[in-house]
């Protein structure tokens, strides 16, 4: 139940500020615009940064608000060279992950930290945490950000193939869950069914079990997990 109490929780903080700031306005990036910002990244000498996110989700405004608070601000523009994506009800954002190798993200925020010359993601194995923006402290953001304490990892061929097979689910499942997401979030009384409830308790639990299971076996060539099938799967004949 505890991802769905955290939505629930954020809705009653999101109607009081329904007129804040909009953190992200652009859904998408063309192959040019990325190689633009691959570009600009490289020339300037710093990394490039993707933060996708929603302004639905409380962890993705924290996370931005924070990175607009000056003295931190001031010190990413050093080291980074940002662009805020909006995934929109998780159906935008993978044409990034794709452009840089990872075949889905997991949950809002994920923070893409890129090589710009060689276009590696260098945080994927501890991108995850900062879907929990709002619960980390202002050292372990500078730690991460400004010290780039993050980590990295090489990514087996075989360990890619097995992420790349769950991540097509982890998709389905946005897609599924998605529109209820919207419909939830954009109605008048904000009354949630019990189908979206128990569906995003479901995908949220599956979402970041494959993600863990990544981070376990990236550097394995055999022995990957299965799962069972999901409630948005249908049943096989």
């Amino acid at each position: 139940m505890k991802y769905w109490l955290l939505l629930l929780a954020f809705v009653a903080s999101f109607n009081s500020n329904a007129a804040d700031t909009k953190y992200f306005v652009t859904a998408e990036s063309s192959a040019t615009e990325l190689a633009a910002l691959q570009q600009q990244a490289r020339a300037q000498d710093k990394l490039l940064m993707f933060v996708l996110g929603a302004d639905w989700c409380h962890d993705s405004r924290d996370l931005m608000a924070q990175f607009q608070q000056p003295e931190f601000a001031a010190a990413l523009e050093e080291r980074y060279v940002m662009q805020a994506i909006d995934v929109g009800y998780l159906e935008y954002g993978f044409f990034v992950t794709n452009a840089f190798g990872a075949p889905t993200y997991y949950g809002t925020p994920t923070v893409m930290i890129v090589d710009p010359d060689s276009g590696r993601i260098l945080n994927k194995a501890d991108w995850q945490q900062w879907t929990n923006a709002s619960s980390q402290t202002p050292e372990t953001y500078q730690d991460y950000f400004i010290e780039q304490q993050f980590t990295q990892v090489e990514q087996t061929a075989e360990s890619l193939a097995f992420e790349t097979a769950q991540a097509e689910r982890v998709r389905n499942g946005f897609a599924s869950v998605g529109p209820m997401l919207k419909d939830y979030m954009t109605s008048d009384d904000r009354q949630a069914s019990s189908e979206f409830g128990t569906a995003w308790e479901a995908l949220a639990a599956f979402r970041n079990g494959v993600f863990e299971d990544m981070v376990k076996y990236q550097s394995a060539t055999a022995g990957f997990p299965d799962y069972p099938p999901q409630m948005w799967e249908p049943e096989k004949e």
